[in-house]
């Protein structure tokens, strides 16, 4: 029995226990790695992300009457709102399934009251998009509920309107796009600007990615985030005004840089312009199964995210650095919005015993934190099942 089948069991037992009736809808969303690509996709970029097994799954089935009445059990709490009146959230989670229930009703109707179990095994602010894994599990869950017919590329941006509506992030879709549509075994090429995507074999052999996890609460990650969002469009837009050919992002070029006459906003640019051919490089490096160079590239990718793009952490820092000692350690970076969160790994499955060994040792010491270590298989994305 999968891994999944045995945890969309244990949910459906607990739907029953908790509302006395047989669930008829079961949805599963993934969440997801970042091989490398990193602060990309709002500037219509390149990325080479992966679904992982750990997954928020929501079980749910019709009421008799208009209530919708959710259960979330890693958060503890329960919510009660009613479509088409007032909802005042007033946890985080909450402010989730109350934007994806309204943009849900923008294009399509909530007929029905029903009750849903939230679980899953997805870690929580570890850099791994629970967060999108609940939107996309939601959507996915309403979708198949109430027979709407949107594709999976509104059903994405349904979800990324949630984030910037309901927990105002201006956050691009890097996340949510993993989720729905990443494949078993496989890596994806994410191009953010055309929104379309190509699946590279992910032939990992004696290869695996493992999760190193800061357990800092990535505080500065909102406020951070949005300011580089403005960093990098003002830098647009001065570039549009130098050079007319200078359309968009992927119309600027390494010379280009020079134009600009701030220092901090011509690292941002460098750091753009050099991850979106990271990914490039990466996927050549795989084709090859060339895992030495994609964990060079990954080496280089955090580099370019500490110093040109300032986004990580001292902590970040330090577990990249400290998994340079493991023997099998092919390369390393932070992975995500930054200031705490995870790195993401490459290292022979033979020394993740050393690996676990070294870093919680010498992260414990040097900052009194017990980390985490996380590893990860790639599979499909998202999908909702009648019962």
């Amino acid at each position: 029995m999968s891994e999944l089948v045995q945890l969309k069991i244990e949910i459906n037992t607990k739907f029953t226990a908790k509302f006395n009736q047989a669930p008829e809808f079961v949805s599963a969303a993934p969440g997801r790695i970042n091989i490398i690509g990193e602060h990309t996709d709002y500037n219509f970029g390149l990325s080479m992300p992966a679904a992982i097994n750990r997954w928020v799954i929501i079980s749910a089935a019709f009421r008799d009457d208009n209530e919708i009445h959710i259960t979330a059990e890693s958060f503890g709490t329960d919510m009660i709102c009613i479509p088409g009146k007032p909802f005042a959230p007033t946890e985080s989670w909450t402010k989730y399934i109350q934007g994806a229930l309204e943009i849900f009703e923008r294009t399509d109707k909530i007929t029905r009251g029903f009750n849903a179990y939230i679980w899953g095994n997805v870690p929580l602010g570890a850099g791994v998009s629970s967060s999108a894994a609940i939107e996309v599990a939601m959507m996915n869950l309403l979708r198949t509920a109430f027979k709407a017919s949107f594709d999976d590329v509104i059903l994405v941006k349904n979800c990324q309107k949630i984030e910037h509506e309901y927990l105002k992030v201006k956050s691009g879709l890097l996340d949510q796009y993993a989720s729905q549509f990443s494949k078993e075994g496989k890596m994806m090429i994410l191009d953010f600007k055309t929104l379309t995507h190509e699946y590279a074999d992910a032939d990992m052999g004696e290869w695996c990615w493992v999760l190193a996890n800061t357990k800092v609460k990535r505080e500065l990650a909102g406020s951070k985030y949005s300011e580089r969002v403005v960093e990098t469009q003002s830098a647009l837009n001065q570039l549009s005004d130098l050079n007319p050919q200078i359309d968009g992002f992927r119309d600027i070029a390494i010379d280009d840089i020079a134009l600009l006459k701030d220092e901090t906003t011509k690292k941002r640019i460098k750091h753009l312009l050099l991850e979106n051919q990271r990914v490039y490089d990466t996927a050549n490096a795989f084709k090859s199964k060339d895992m030495i160079k994609v964990g060079k590239l990954l080496l280089e990718s955090h580099y370019s995210l500490q110093n040109d793009y300032e986004v990580s952490c001292a902590e970040l820092d330090f577990l990249v650095e400290t998994a340079k000692k493991v023997g099998g350690w092919a390369g390393g970076r932070m992975m995500g919005g930054g200031f705490g969160g995870c790195t993401i790994n490459l290292l022979k499955k033979s020394s993740v015993p050393a690996f676990i060994e070294v870093i919680l040792a010498a992260y414990k010491a040097k900052f009194g934190i017990e980390s985490e270590i996380f590893a990860f298989d790639a599979v499909d994305g998202a999908r909702c099942d009648v019962l």
